[in-house]
């Protein structure tokens, strides 16, 4: 199930290089929290403590909360590095 939800977030993460309205961006933004929540407690469980504190940052950096206010072209490199490191790490998952 976490493979989904990591796959699911990277696509967001892409599709976040276009310009699209700003109710997509909150959408990818608790989407991609809520994954990263739930992958780092999942590498927690394993002791995958790497993982862990990468997970966390990420939850962090895309909090919908208090969200994080960066201009696009900070945005858009962050967005790529997560969507690729999201998707390697899903691969992990069978």
């Amino acid at each position: 199930m976490l493979r989904i939800f990591l796959l699911i977030s990277s696509l967001s993460l892409i599709a976040a290089i276009f310009s699209l309205p700003y109710g997509y961006y909150t959408l990818m933004r608790l989407i991609v929290a809520g994954t990263a929540v739930y992958a780092a407690t999942n590498s927690y469980k394993s002791d995958d403590k790497l993982n862990t504190v990468i997970m966390i940052i990420v939850a962090l950096l895309f909090n919908p909360v208090i969200p994080i206010h960066l201009s696009r072209e900070v945005w858009m490199p962050i967005d790529l590095i997560t969507a690729v490191y999201m998707f390697i790490y899903s691969r992990k998952f069978n």
